[in-house]
């Protein structure tokens, strides 16, 4: 090659090399956004709101941002309605251009917006919504879930129940996506225990009157061992009371949140001995979750729930790969790999990204509301399944 050849092909490397920094130095330069698509009211709006206030303690303690970039967070109600969210997503992207997406709380909604996320390549960052099939066969590299699949909840559950609680039980859940995948991954845990499913009953999403299904209860009281229960937001509360008032014999097991500090104040004695499973217990003895637990008691003089520690963990796993990536974020296979990658020392223990399908692996905790000596309440660890990670390969990622 002649001199004047090499004097052109270094010329390139030089350029080529310069646009790269320029474009790392303007990324850094610019806010980094991120969107919420939550339920800030409604029958979801409780937990949207959690995720919120987790959101923005992780941002106060990265002090207002990472890597030279301010962090500003967009929100809007999405309202619980997937056609809501679908118009608020494609207004975040194309308007407000985010960087990153959180949310959202259920499962139909998150379903509605996976298209969406996945072609115009935004990552979105699943703090609640347990919907299975998001990192199986509808996965994407541009979701990522720190919250829980569906499975990851209730599967052990049915384990646990199967194997201390006796074989014959009855699924009682909301009729839609989340309340579906749930009480078959019970029903699959529970069966796969030896135990037989005699009875399931789907009231409609909003139900506050129970009494039905209370009476249907009522009259396999003597052929139950186990009433498996989800009925999210308000209609926990109703559920659980009524369950109550009913004396029915069976014990009441679920998902951690139909008992947890969300409601006890509602539920009172009524919670004592619900047992429940879910990837945080805020009674946990750790240093790191009791500086949390105070964290959040100063900042919003409340407990956090595990929902909380959705919307906290989801923005530290922003920060952190925005940090490694030192605040570029236009290489899309470079943000999901920092992401993968990150080391977040989370409350609730165990936390990682699993590479093959973008969900979390975690710890899933089987507890029992407990009334303590000063009248509060808590949950009891009966059993930890260590590092449970979803066992489904149906997910294929595809970048384009």
């Amino acid at each position: 090659m002649s001199q004047t050849l090499k004097s052109v092909s270094r010329l390139r490397r030089l350029a080529a090399a310069s646009l790269v920094l320029a474009a790392a130095s303007a990324s850094a330069a610019e806010d980094l956004k991120v969107g919420t698509v939550l339920s800030f009211s409604q029958v979801m709006g409780v937990y949207g709101n959690a995720i919120l206030d987790g959101m923005n303690l992780a941002i106060e303690e990265a002090g207002g941002q990472v890597a030279g970039r301010k962090i500003v967070i967009v929100k809007e109600d999405d309202k619980n309605d997937p056609k809501v969210a679908l118009q608020l997503v494609r207004r975040y992207i194309k308007d407000d251009k985010v960087n990153f997406l959180v949310g959202p709380v259920a499962s139909h909604v998150a379903a509605a917006i996976r298209d969406e996320v996945h072609n115009s390549k935004t990552f979105l960052l699943i703090a609640n919504a347990g919907n299975d099939e998001l990192t199986r066969e509808l996965c994407s590299p541009y979701v990522v879930r720190t919250s829980f699949s569906n499975w990851q909840w209730n599967y052990p559950m049915g384990e646990y129940a199967a194997a201390n609680l006796g074989k014959r039980a009855a699924i009682v859940a909301s009729n839609y996506v989340a309340g579906k995948q749930m009480g078959g991954a019970f029903a699959d845990g529970f069966k796969k225990g030896g135990g037989t499913i005699v009875d399931e009953q789907w009231p409609a999403m909003g139900t506050a009157d129970f009494a039905s299904v209370m009476t249907k209860l009522r009259g396999m009281n003597d052929k139950l061992d186990v009433v498996w229960s989800f009925i999210p937001g308000s209609g926990t509360v109703n559920f659980i009371n009524q369950y109550a008032q009913a004396k029915l014999k069976p014990q009441q097991v679920g998902p951690q949140s139909n008992a947890d500090e969300f409601f006890f104040d509602a539920l009172k004695d009524s919670a004592v001995g619900v047992i429940g499973s879910g990837q945080y217990v805020q009674s946990m003895n750790t240093p790191r979750n009791q500086a949390f637990v105070a964290a959040y008691k100063k900042k919003y003089n409340r407990l956090p729930t595990a929902v909380d520690v959705g919307g906290y963990d989801s923005m530290r796993l922003i920060i952190d790969a925005v940090k490694r990536l030192n605040g570029n974020t236009s290489d899309k296979k470079a943000v999901r790999q920092a992401m993968v990658a990150a080391e977040i020392d989370s409350p609730r223990g165990y936390f990682k990204i699993d590479a093959k399908d973008g969900n979390v692996v975690q710890n899933i905790y089987i507890t029992k509301v407990v009334k303590r000596q000063d009248g509060s309440y808590g949950h009891e660890v009966l059993k930890t399944a260590d590092k449970v990670r979803d066992p489904d390969t149906s997910c294929k990622l595809n970048w384009d």
